[in-house]
């Protein structure tokens, strides 16, 4: 057993030890890494895998994202020329044909220059090509050949079939089948595997005539076809390098976000995966393996420059274990041109709103932004910081009252990188200002309103209607509950001036803080509140040319020319 494990060593293999990119960038990988690249459209996501191939096939031809691989060659080339056998003039080891000249392998080899042999090491999985991976193979001499094709090497492991069907059935909740008497090809059915009669087989006429009756494979939709296609080809091939151009490609994304963990969880060691996507779902599923071996590369292309910026596996798992972010739509953030953080999903949906009136009568599609939210002004700083280490533009909106807690907005704007020292003083006269106001209510008055409030309650739990009455009473106690009634327009003198230039330059790094208060003030009208307010508004309100809403285009336009 020993003797076959050393020998095994021997046995040439190709992995990419490190990249350098147009961009500068070097990143370094390990031989069972999974890396994932991700960006907004036509940001290079799908080149940085045809740059691969080709280095492989050609280190000389010229490439637009990669400047430079260094390949890890492990083994040597005798393990082939030992175990290599010779057909139809030339020899061949299991999926590699070394042609019919050995020596010509050892110059490949020792020089590190796949060159024809690439595709023995370097399996190139496009949209197209996985489609047909599930086609039928054809026929082979079993004891004489090797296998060359994922459905032969199903053909001679029984193993391999049902685990394979075991990942199928999760997806489809049917299993797979090889056909092994099918004459001069091999297919792959789905459905329930016949049952046998009293001493028959799986090439008995009787277990046959039965299977002949299930689907095949290469007759259903795409989803099912690609699935299968990259199940073949990640876990029976030889192949260490696997290329996958959006893997999420024809599936539901349930099914995307399965086949993420499927590869996660199940690829074997020594096998590196390269995927171009663009499917939150699918890297939900990388991520909910929890492997340590994860790499995430956003691409965010200017001009002819492919800037690289990598999220490392401890920096995922600080990020994955936020069940904030874990359960948000956040991480779609990396597939658009630019994020923008709100307080909660109502602000969401009356700033996208606004934004696709503007571009009701414009030829070109709304802009590629996503509008996300984190559940309240303290989530803001993590979220901000999650996607800015990977070079995402993030934007946050925030109602005017983050100004009353000074640790608050602190860590907000820190987190998009405003100096504090130049912003503190600004703050501060703001603050001060509001403080010296005048309450709506003073210490009495919001006694007596409390009070009066309690009087009415007979169940011995204080019901939530309750607790929300007192909790607006309290706000009434202090002058920022007028401050967000009326935004910037409370302000007088310098503390007005002070807002201005604070606005501006929180502005310029992508924080905006809302002029009028808080969102309910863009539109007075309607006097209700979060979700019954916006829900109004989008039904019964002209968007694109209510005067009310002049503030609220202006300010939403500011946001999309940032």
């Amino acid at each position: 057993m020993g003797d076959i494990k050393n020998k095994m060593m021997d046995r040439p293999q190709v992995f990419i030890k490190s990249i350098n990119f147009n961009d500068e960038n070097f990143y370094e990988f390990q031989h069972s890494d999974i890396v994932v690249f991700t960006g907004a459209n036509n940001a290079g996501k799908s080149q940085v895998l045809r740059d691969l191939k080709s280095y492989f096939e050609n280190q000389d031809a010229p490439r637009l994202i990669i400047k430079q691989v260094e390949a890890d060659y492990v083994g040597n080339a005798q393990f082939f020329k030992d175990n290599s056998t010779y057909k139809n003039g030339g020899y061949s080891f299991e999926n590699i044909n070394i042609g019919n000249d050995l020596e010509l392998f050892d110059y490949w080899w020792n020089n590190k220059k796949l060159g024809n042999l690439s595709n023995s090491f370097v399996n190139y999985l496009s949209t197209e090509n996985r489609l047909q991976a599930a086609n039928p193979a054809s026929t082979f001499d079993a004891v004489n050949d090797s296998p060359n094709h994922p459905i032969q090497k199903l053909y001679l492991n029984d193993n391999k079939e049902s685990e394979l069907s075991s990942l199928f059935h999760k997806a489809f909740n049917t299993n797979i089948i090889v056909n092994r008497g099918a004459g001069n090809s091999i297919p792959i059915h789905i459905g329930t595997p016949p049952k046998k009669e009293a001493g028959a087989d799986r090439v008995s006429l009787s277990y046959l005539t039965e299977l002949k009756k299930l689907p095949q494979i290469q007759n259903q939709g795409d989803g099912i076809r690609s699935f299968m296609g990259i199940l073949l080809n990640v876990f029976t091939s030889y192949h260490t390098i696997t290329l996958i151009d959006e893997p999420e490609a024809f599936l539901h994304p349930p099914q995307a976000r399965l086949l993420g963990k499927m590869l996660a969880k199940n690829t074997p060691n020594n096998r590196q995966l390269f995927i171009s996507t663009h499917s939150e779902d699918f890297l939900k599923g990388l991520l909910d393996a929890d492997n340590e071996n994860i790499k995430i590369i956003r691409i965010n292309r200017e001009d002819n420059i492919n800037h690289m910026n990598i999220l490392r596996n401890e920096e995922i798992k600080q990020f994955w274990k936020d069940p904030i972010l874990r359960y948000s739509n956040i991480l779609s953030g990396l597939f658009h041109t630019k994020v923008v953080i709100c307080e909660s999903d109502t602000d969401c949906r009356f700033y996208q709103a606004i934004m696709n009136a503007l571009h009701d009568d414009e030829d070109n599609i709304s802009p590629d932004i996503l509008f996300t939210h984190c559940g309240g002004k303290q989530r803001i700083k993590t979220v901000t910081a999650a996607l800015k280490s990977l070079n995402v533009k993030t934007i946050a909106i925030t109602d005017i009252d983050i100004l009353n807690n000074k640790m608050t907005f602190k860590e907000v704007a820190e987190s998009l990188n405003i100096d504090w020292n130049l912003i503190e003083s600004k703050w501060h006269v703001i603050y001060n200002y509001i403080k010296d106001q005048r309450a709506q209510l003073n210490t009495e008055e919001v006694k007596k309103s409390i009070g009066s409030i309690l009087e009415k309650v007979t169940e011995v739990q204080l019901p939530i209607d309750t607790t929300d009455e007192i909790k607006k009473v309290i706000k009434m106690s202090t002058a920022w509950s007028k401050v967000k009634q009326t935004g910037k327009k409370f302000l007088e003198g310098e503390a007005y001036n002070a807002f201005n230039e604070l606005y501006a330059m929180c502005k310029e790094k992508g924080l905006f803080i809302v002029p009028v208060g808080e969102l309910e003030c863009f539109y007075k009208p309607n006097s209700n509140h979060g979700v019954k307010w916006v829900n109004n508004v989008l039904e019964t309100v002209d968007l694109k040319n209510d005067r009310e809403l002049d503030d609220a285009r202006k300010f939403v336009k500011e946001i999309l020319d940032i």
